[in-house]
């Protein structure tokens, strides 16, 4: 996806930024977001005894909503094509969840979602509506605690992303809001607590991870068109 991004980047700079450069069209938005969240995702714990058979495979499927923050720069090409880069600055966190509580096997577990960044293409319509294609990354930390005491690495996951928005300014200046709905999509991860198979080695899968993000932005453009 990233290299597809690159690719529609790319195309739209050549053959536009001719004209840009006569026309002075080329512009420079940056904003602040705050972003309402719904992400859903299912995930495997399979664990293994001690002589590396798997007595206990858990399954679930958990839906959570969290508000974050984020920042984003663009740079418009021309009137109807931006690129952008936008990035969390806190993370995405999960509620704690935990079995078998007050017993000698109790498990807390907890996810953070890390720096999630979107390298994106902004296609501009008339009136002010758009729409956007992106390419995700993510850090996902499991916060994991057991009478093991073992702990998962973190691990990095790819997505996309799509939306469509509207945005306005106040008068004729450069001081704009912006209102935007968009769907991600996430690859699938896993990861293990280091052990070996007879060491009460264990095993989390995550997939079907995907969410919907509603934003609500504060924006500054120079060069506006």
């Amino acid at each position: 996806m990233k290299k597809i991004i690159t690719a529609i980047a790319f195309i739209a700079l050549t053959t536009v930024s001719a004209k840009a450069i006569d026309f002075g069209g080329f512009s420079v938005t940056a904003g602040l977001a705050n972003n309402t969240s719904v992400f859903g995702a299912s995930g495997t714990e399979s664990e293994y005894s001690e002589t590396g058979t798997l007595p206990e495979t858990n399954k679930e499927h958990g839906i959570f909503t969290d508000e974050f923050s984020s920042q984003f720069v663009e740079l418009g090409i021309g009137q109807w094509v931006s690129v952008g880069y936008e990035m969390t600055s806190d993370p995405i966190q999960t509620p704690r969840t935990i079995t078998n509580e007050g017993k000698d096997n109790q498990n807390s577990v907890q996810v953070d979602f890390n720096d999630l960044e979107t390298q994106y293409v902004k296609i501009n319509f008339p009136g002010g509506m758009f729409a956007k294609l992106g390419a995700t990354t993510m850090d996902i930390k499991l916060n994991h605690t057991s009478a093991g005491s073992r702990t998962y690495p973190n691990r990095t996951s790819e997505g996309t992303s799509i939306g469509l928005g509207y945005q306005g300014y106040v008068g004729e200046s450069g001081l704009g809001y912006r209102f935007e709905t968009s769907y991600l999509e996430f690859d699938n991860v896993e990861s293990n607590n280091g052990v070996a198979t007879t060491g009460n080695f264990n095993k989390v899968e995550v997939t079907n991870m995907e969410g919907a993000v509603a934003k609500f932005a504060i924006t500054y453009t120079l060069g506006r068109n």
